[in-house]
């Protein structure tokens, strides 16, 4: 399979002086920060991790379950280049590295930057948004494994301005997408409002002013500790449409349950026994008082984290998206030409 080898990624970015750099909210760079600590409590990552059903399932295998499955679905082997948009802790890009993946992973928090450098992982402190030139081209598939869920803000979607955020994102994620390689496959993880959008100012407005409303209660609450406003199933869709077809949809909510539960079991326990996560946690709240307050409100108090995801109609869903970007090359020809993927299969729809 060609994966455009010949192209290697550059270690060092270089941004022109002046060049305008994305400010990100900084209640989703403090969530990054104070998630640096949860590996005390036995939490490496921040997504949920696939259980098949069985909620007895190990955390760290579910976890593995996950990131296995998102880089089966690119394709990723040996020489594959990989970008991860949102790394986090750069667990999935170890599980990559040990497949023969080139990985390179992006995040806003210069925490989770040095804790991955200091696993030897190739990280740089980026906002997808500023991408430099040198990624152009560069990289056979994508992963935002529940990134994109803080990429809109509630003052943006109350601007009427989330859709072309979504265009957006999927444009740049084309751009860096190397056209000769036989991948071009982006995969998302995202929780999505069940149904219709919830009226973003009432996330804005303060959760205890709306106590009685648990739905505008959590959700406030949520914004507050996580920052972001979900999409509606079928959003993403269109507005990939023009850039990337979607080949693959996976309603996987009930992981995500099972994972909010694991992650709220052992952030009690380790607030009640663990004496150094005890002081980290501690020491965030003198930090940063109100955010640290409600991310821990979320998880050990009304638990809004996991509150979204129970229910036989949870207020939230969670989505895995397979897309294939639609300018492809076709075999034989040597031309680039529209093509839609229905797995292995390029259909030509256009031709020169």
């Amino acid at each position: 399979m060609n994966f455009g080898l010949s192209h290697t990624s550059t270690s060092l970015i270089s941004v022109n002086k002046g060049e305008r750099k994305t400010i990100s909210p900084k209640n989703v760079v403090h969530l990054y920060d104070l998630a640096g600590i949860t590996p005390l409590a036995g939490i490496q990552d921040y997504t949920e991790g696939i259980y098949d059903g069985d909620p007895s399932t190990p955390y760290d295998t579910a976890q593995t379950n996950q990131h296995n499955y998102l880089l089966d679905e690119l394709g990723a082997g040996e020489g594959f280049r990989l970008l991860e948009v949102g790394c986090g802790l750069g667990t999935l890009l170890e599980t990559a590295k040990e497949r023969g993946v080139i990985g390179t992973g992006i995040t806003i928090s210069e925490d989770q930057v040095s804790k991955c450098k200091a696993k030897g992982l190739k990280v740089h402190l980026l906002n997808y948004k500023d991408l430099p030139d040198e990624f152009d081209k560069s990289f056979d598939g994508i992963i935002a494994n529940g990134s994109l869920e803080h990429f809109c803000q509630p003052e943006e979607a109350m601007a009427g301005k989330q859709n072309s955020i979504y265009k957006h994102m999927f444009k740049i994620f084309a751009g860096v997408l190397d056209s000769d390689s036989d991948s071009q496959r982006v995969v998302t993880t995202a929780i999505h409002f069940r149904g219709e959008h919830i009226d973003p100012r009432k996330l804005l407005r303060n959760p205890f002013l709306q106590i009685f409303d648990p739905e505008n209660f959590h959700f406030s609450i949520l914004h507050r500790g996580y920052g972001g406003y979900y999409p509606i199933r079928g959003q993403l869709e269109a507005c990939a449409s023009g850039e990337f077809t979607l080949v693959k949809e996976v309603e996987a909510t009930e992981d995500y349950r099972f994972s909010a539960d694991h992650w709220r079991e052992k952030l009690k326990k380790a607030i009640l026994t663990n004496v150094r996560f005890i002081g980290e946690t501690l020491r965030q709240l003198v930090k940063r008082p109100i955010h640290t307050s409600w991310v821990i409100t979320s998880h050990v108090g009304p638990e809004s984290w996991p509150w979204q995801f129970r229910g036989d109609n949870p207020p939230a869903m969670l989505y895995r998206h397979t897309w294939q970007r639609n300018s492809c090359r076709l075999p034989g020809n040597g031309v680039m030409q529209q093509c839609w993927s229905r797995g292995k299969e390029a259909i030509q729809i256009a031709s020169p």
